[in-house]
């Protein structure tokens, strides 16, 4: 796997400095040291900006098969699909006898006649060679999402043999036909270790002591019955497992300090389950333990090492070859004994980077 994420990442330097055909290499062996959707995606890219038509398509639906309609490309893939079939003709090779094999433009089809792909506008030579034979002819193709057939026969036996054709020159495309955005490095699918950090800024909101069962004595020593709010800021740091490309266990820790009293503080941490939805969005939840504290009305508010539960509703905001940049919102609740120590609602919002 690490081969080929080396092998893919140099694919997309040199994809994005305008070697199609250096990519498509790289490409083709990053897919078979490991193969992952994305690369498929990036192989469909150079095949197209080659006008290999029929291979970009194939590696197109390929992508699209594999990681259905929830694939962050597949509209994209959808689309280039459309528009290749849009703008190339469906040259069909038909030969007598049938079984031969077939060239266009001096590349050899994988499968014998009779046979049917994707071709460019423009004039093609195509050729046939069967077991001791040889026909060719010439095609034009207007590439206007029209069919085309052409039937290639064994010569008789007194016919010379045909002369081999050099390899006819590509149509020359110009950028407005291929020209689609394509992303920086789409990343690995999530698979194995993963680790993040994140900054997180944490706005408290305490609920004040219950003093209904207290006694007025014990109600007039109480100091922290009133709600307050306060605020710390500090890391968030992540590592867990990848058990499927969608599903993440994680153990999480946050600590952080505020502007109030000792200053205030806060640490917690826990394990925890996170999902992916779609192509843009995490969700899931942590089981955690800690203890906050902070000064309100002049007087100590806080909770004892307590246990609690936080939500994580994360946005992906830039996808990265081995991760992503993300933006969350994670409320959490830490409970107490709502007769001594103050119930905490946090809402953590954090951004950082997730690495798998």
């Amino acid at each position: 796997m690490d081969a080929a994420r080396k092998t893919f990442a140099e694919g997309v330097r040199l994809y994005q400095r305008g070697d199609y055909e250096g990519a498509r290499r790289l490409f083709q062996q990053a897919e078979r040291e490991h193969h992952a959707a994305p690369i498929v995606y990036n192989l469909a890219l150079a095949e197209e900006k080659l006008n290999h038509l029929q291979a970009a398509v194939d590696a197109y639906e390929a992508y699209v098969a594999e990681v259905g309609d929830r694939g962050e490309l597949a509209p994209a893939a959808a689309v280039a699909i459309a528009q290749i079939k849009a703008r190339a003709t469906r040259l069909r090779v038909e030969t007598k006898p049938p079984g031969a094999r077939v060239f266009v433009d001096g590349a050899p089809l994988a499968e014998p006649s009779p046979v049917t792909l994707l071709v460019p506008a423009g004039h093609h030579v195509v050729v046939a060679q069967g077991d001791g034979w040889r026909a060719e002819g010439d095609v034009a193709a207007e590439g206007k999402g029209d069919a085309l057939t052409v039937t290639l026969a064994q010569p008789p036996a007194d016919a010379p043999p045909a002369p081999v054709p050099a390899p006819a020159p590509a149509p020359r495309v110009t950028p407005a036909e291929t020209e689609r955005p394509s992303p920086e490095a789409p990343p690995a699918e999530t698979d194995g270790l993963v680790w993040g950090a994140a900054f997180a800024i944490v706005p408290c909101y305490l609920l004040g002591v219950d003093t209904r069962d207290k006694t007025p004595a014990e109600r007039a020593a109480t100091t922290n019955a009133r709600d307050a709010a306060s605020i710390v800021a500090g890391p968030l740091l992540e590592i867990g497992w990848a058990l499927s490309p969608d599903l993440v266990f994680l153990a999480r820790g946050m600590a952080g300090i505020g502007p109030d009293a000792k200053p205030s503080y806060a640490f917690m941490g826990g394990p925890g389950l996170s999902v992916r939805l779609g192509s843009r969005v995490w969700a899931g939840a942590t089981f955690l333990g800690g203890q906050l504290e902070t000064k309100a009305f002049d007087s100590r508010y806080g909770t004892d090492l307590v246990f609690g539960t936080m939500i994580e509703v994360n946005a992906v905001v830039l996808k990265k070859t081995h991760g992503e940049w993300i933006a969350g919102l994670q409320p959490a609740l830490l409970l107490t004994r709502r007769d001594q120590d103050n119930t905490t609602f946090f809402f953590p919002m954090t951004f950082g980077y997730r690495a798998y």
